[in-house]
């Protein structure tokens, strides 16, 4: 809220859920009210004890997509309670900004329904935090309730369900005065009263409006509402903002969509991500990677000797050539690439080759395992146990109603909303989680051999029909055969979901936790073929080793035959087996599903596209070769 007065806490949010559900611009849901998350402006890193992340190659990819003004990833603001203070001490009043939203709530008594004001000190509803040690308790209640007046507990006022959203990322209040009327104005003016009736039925459609002059309406005609754009029964968008408390100067006046408040498509993030790789061809830049928060903000040579000389944090410098360090300093901050880089070609070599990288390095260790799982031999090449590793992730923006189609690959896919109020970011929230993962890297004859019946085979030709026509019926541009992500990838990408799903029963973590990353590039002199599971957390120590313990012969070869086994089958069948697209389809899978394939948002970054199970097993026999199973000679026998 705008006064320090109320800025006290209402809530507590996790750092990564700041990224993936409650960033910039999104509603989160606390016990007794809706809050929204405010602009970049508003966030106070003043009094915040963490640092700025450190992670050079994702700050090039930011500036590429965001411009050359954005200096650093930060983490949210945060202040430890120190020993023996106040719950309402300065700890209380550093972290991420929020403001009520939806404004207009409804009395949990008599069904009122009203806007708060902005201070929440006036009008029917008053804003209560009364108790310091349970922020949680935050809510607004009707003082004045006509049903509770002899009530020691005054009824909560709970948010309206509904709220306004259009593709552009613009949020804005249902109007729910206009909307009873009709477009019309009240007879009875301010002295009318709404109330909101909701009978507690899944279906929103069920609740009505009324107003004390007689005006009724139900939710049907709205909910209703974009699937019948010849009809104005909602006004058009204004173009507001409220996580920046502005409408956009040149309006909007696209067609709304009514949403519920908590639908899954009210709020998509754009981020980025890179893991941490050691820098293997300097240790001058490995050093320069490593302090880079306190080495990106200064400002000469003189500068940066008194920082080495007097900063403890920064004496690992002392001992290179200072003019060097400052070269490089400079080339980094001159260094905006013209688009985003495919960050993978470093992690790639880093895994296939560990031992290049420095030993007791804290964020990044890996051990190439001696032998693969016998009778493997013919899809594994390599099998490495990656015991630590760190993952930096940022926020681009955020969409609405639309998800970005391609992410970090095509960031612009779709309309962004803006993280600032006027102009550019300077920052951009950042987060770091710690972990472990397998990876594993296929041999290449198998998958040579693979490649030429994929090559000229009339299902995978269908495949890239519908990835074009999927991309022309959303104007995006082109050409469109440029962003095929290949043969090789839909091969790997079905792997790497079949093998989340078998490790999740064995590894001790949630699928969800376990993210893929594919290595299928074959461009530019690069022949890569692997893929990388991991899980991470945002404790300093990483995670349990639950994960890389399965990086053992006997363990993954079990895996594997299970993960070939259960994809022959699946629940749906034969609906998923015998799915391609049709010549009027668009979708971007084949044989899958929620029942054998499809995996958590968290998991997948291609959100559930490129996948099918006849790429790696017989599911139809319509192309008997087709599957990688037919090139490895059946099942392995178990040893």
């Amino acid at each position: 809220m705008s006064s320090d007065k109320q800025m006290v806490r209402v809530g507590t949010e996790r750092p990564n859920a700041l990224l993936f559900t409650g960033g910039v611009g999104a509603l989160v849901d606390l016990p007794n009210l809706s809050v929204i998350v405010r602009g970049l402006d508003a966030w106070d890193h003043s009094k915040s004890e963490l640092a700025d992340l450190t992670e050079p190659r994702l700050l090039r990819n930011v500036r590429a997509v965001l411009g050359h003004q954005v200096a650093a990833l930060k983490p949210a603001p945060y202040l430890e309670r120190g020993p023996g203070e106040k719950p309402t001490g300065d700890h209380a009043r550093v972290g991420v900004p929020v403001t009520p939203f939806p404004r207009w709530m409804r009395c949990s008594r008599c069904s009122l329904l009203t806007a708060v004001q902005a201070d929440g000190s006036s009008g029917a509803f008053l804003f209560r935090n009364s108790n310091p040690y349970k922020p949680d308790e935050a809510r607004f209640v009707h003082e004045n309730c006509p049903q509770a007046r002899q009530a020691k507990v005054k009824p909560s006022a709970l948010p309206a369900r509904f709220v306004l959203a259009c593709k552009d990322g613009h949020l804005d209040e249902f109007p729910y005065v206009a909307y009873v009327h009709r477009g019309k104005d009240c007879p009875k003016g301010v002295d009318s009263r709404l109330e909101f009736h909701d009978p507690g039925l899944n279906a929103g459609s069920a609740i009505s409006l009324y107003c004390s002059c007689g005006a009724k309406r139900t939710m049907r005609d709205a909910l209703k509402h974009h699937s019948e754009p010849y009809k104005e029964i909602l006004p058009l968008c204004r173009g507001r903002n409220p996580h920046l408390g502005a409408f956009e100067q040149a309006g909007c006046g696209k067609t709304v969509r009514a949403m519920v408040l908590g639908a899954s498509n009210q709020w998509f993030s754009l981020l980025a991500r890179a893991l941490y790789v050691p820098d293997q061809t300097s240790a001058l830049n490995d050093a320069v990677t490593k302090h880079w928060p306190k080495l990106a903000s200064v400002e000469s040579r003189a500068d940066l000797a008194g920082a080495v000389k007097y900063a403890d944090e920064l004496k690992p410098l002392k001992d290179l050539d200072l003019d060097k360090v400052w070269a490089e300093i400079q080339r980094r901050l001159d260094d905006v690439p013209a688009e985003a880089e495919d960050l993978t070609e470093r992690e790639y070599a880093a895994l296939v080759d560990p031992t290049k990288a420095a030993k007791g390095d804290p964020d990044f260790e890996a051990r190439i395992v001696s032998n693969v799982p016998p009778g493997w031999e013919p899809l594994l090449a390599q099998v490495v146990a990656v015991t630590r590793l760190r993952e930096t992730k940022a926020l681009l923006g955020f969409t609405r109603i639309d998800a970005p189609e391609y992410g970090e690959v095509e960031p612009d896919s779709v309309q962004r909303a803006p993280l600032v109020r006027g102009g550019k970011p300077t920052w951009v929230p950042a987060a770091v989680t710690r972990g472990e993962g397998i990876f594993l890297r296929l041999n290449d004859a198998t998958l040579s051999a693979w490649e030429v019946v994929a090559e000229t085979s009339p299902h995978l030709e269908n495949l890239r029909r519908a990835h074009r026509q999927w991309r022309i019926n959303r104007a995006m541009k082109g050409p469109h055969d440029d962003y095929w992500p290949g043969d090789r990838y839909l091969l790997l990408h079905t792997l790497s979901h079949l093998l989340i799903r078998e490790i999740a029963l064995e590894c001790g973590y949630a699928s969800a936790s376990i993210t893929e990353r594919i290595y299928a590039a074959t461009a530019d002199g690069r022949d890569e073929a692997g893929v990388l599971l991991y899980t991470a957390a945002s404790d300093s120590e990483g995670t349990l080793g639950g994960l890389v313990r399965l990086a053992q012969p006997s363990e993954l070869g079990r895996l594997l035959r299970s993960a070939f086994a259960n994809a022959r089958r699946c629940s749906s069948d034969p609906l998923c087996g015998d799915h391609a697209p049709l010549d009027t389809e668009d979708t971007l899978h084949g044989a899958a599903c929620h029942a054998c394939l499809f995996a958590s948002e968290t998991s997948c970054q291609r959100g559930n596209r490129f996948l099918d199970r006849r790429l790696v097993v017989p599911v139809d026999g319509k192309e008997p070769q087709l599957d990688l199973l037919h090139h490895l000679g059946g099942l392995p026998e178990p040893v």
